[in-house]
């Protein structure tokens, strides 16, 4: 994919082309920076997740490249929770804060292929180039740019590098050898279902054998089932997933038990242990910095993981853009605006996390859910 883009500004790589990776190369490349996409898998997609919901703080950032009402207008918008008995009795309608302002919705569910589809459609007009199946091999500082090598032997000069290479970033495997993602001591169900009638809004059980379980809608016909558990790192068979789906959901009533008979095929159930990470500062060196999951990942208690790599990418474009010629002064600018977010983040839903597998009564989430609302309220 090729497009003639203005190089006023300089020019960028975009390692990865996940949520945080095409939202840099939208937010930078309407800005006037000529952009250069890789991503190491053959083809540019979703990942195979069924979907996610977009909080409001998200929605503000989405803004800035010009995509949030559509992110609205292909989702399920809602300003509440609906806060359930395990065994499907209401107890309470709980509102969600619109962190974002008053023009965005507390939450919106979206299918993950329909996200990543507008954000591509958003960094495509504006990208100079977006190659799959390719890799930066190496990359070496000069004294008007960093030099990168690509997996297919050929080379550019870049005056930034953006490191949006997920959880498991070979980026950071070069920049930060020592920094790897742990265990949250939480693993994740997902399984995608038909949407209910009258699934107007995510249920959430509580009370059950597990720390919490839910249905989120996500499109007009689509909803998806999670139930997020303690996990010791054993690994589930996968031809089993459905059967063992099943005895985990087991006790739990409304929409989950309504549901559950649906649930035959295995391939549409996934199983994954939920990491968590925090990399120090810097999150980078020289002219390359990580951003998204690359440099922090937290697990979902909190809804925060896209939002944070989404409002990366955007003050990085902003801070860039701002003072092009002088990078060192951007990327320090960048981790004052993002870390101290990122990390509260990170240990406020790791905190949430254990308390849900752990039914622990001596923690005040409200307060902790509150305090981190009011943070994220602020502009980023």
């Amino acid at each position: 994919m090729m497009t003639e883009i203005s190089a006023d500004l300089g020019r960028v790589l975009v390692i990865g082309a996940g949520i945080s990776g095409l939202t840099a190369a939208a937010a930078f490349g309407q800005r006037g920076w000529r952009v250069d996409v890789i991503e190491r898998k053959p083809v540019i997609d979703d990942g195979g997740g069924v979907g996610l919901t977009l909080v409001g703080n998200a929605m503000r950032a989405l803004d800035d490249i010009g995509v949030a009402e559509r992110c609205v207008e292909a989702g399920v918008p809602a300003d509440c929770i609906n806060m359930m008995r395990a065994d499907g009795a209401l107890l309470v309608e709980n509102p969600l804060p619109r962190l974002g302002g008053p023009q965005w919705p507390g939450g919106t569910g979206i299918r993950r292929a329909t996200f990543h589809s507008i954000l591509l459609d958003a960094a495509i007009p504006v990208t100079n180039s977006l190659r799959c199946g390719l890799t930066a091999s190496e990359w070496f500082e000069e004294e008007d740019g960093i030099r990168v090598t690509f997996s297919d032997g050929s080379h550019a000069l870049y005056d930034l590098v953006i490191g949006a290479d997920g959880l498991n970033s070979s980026t950071r495997a070069v920049l930060l050898p020592d920094v790897k993602a742990a265990s949250s001591g939480q693993a994740c169900w997902r399984v995608a279902v038909p949407r209910p009638e009258g699934l107007d809004c995510t249920h959430l059980y509580l009370g059950g054998k597990h720390g919490v379980a839910g249905v989120c809608p996500v499109s007009e016909d689509l909803a998806y089932m999670y139930i997020v558990q303690a996990h010791d790192g054993e690994r589930q068979n996968p031809e089993r997933l459905h059967l063992i789906f099943a005895e985990e959901a087991e006790g739990y009533g409304g929409f989950i038990a309504q549901l559950l008979p649906q649930v035959t095929d295995p391939a549409r159930v996934s199983f994954s242990p939920l990491p968590a990470l925090i990399a120090p500062k810097p999150w980078g060196r020289g002219r390359i910095i990580l951003i998204g999951d690359a440099a922090h990942a937290n697990p979902p208690v909190l809804a925060q993981g896209a939002a944070m790599g989404i409002e990366d990418a955007v003050v990085l474009a902003q801070e860039a853009s701002a003072t092009p010629t002088d990078i060192p002064a951007v990327l320090l600018r960048f981790m004052e605006r993002r870390f101290d977010r990122a990390k509260h983040v990170v240990e406020a839903s790791l905190r949430l996390a254990r308390a849900e597998v752990e039914h622990r009564t001596d923690l005040d989430v409200p307060a902790i859910m509150r305090e981190t609302a009011v943070k994220l309220s602020h502009p980023i």
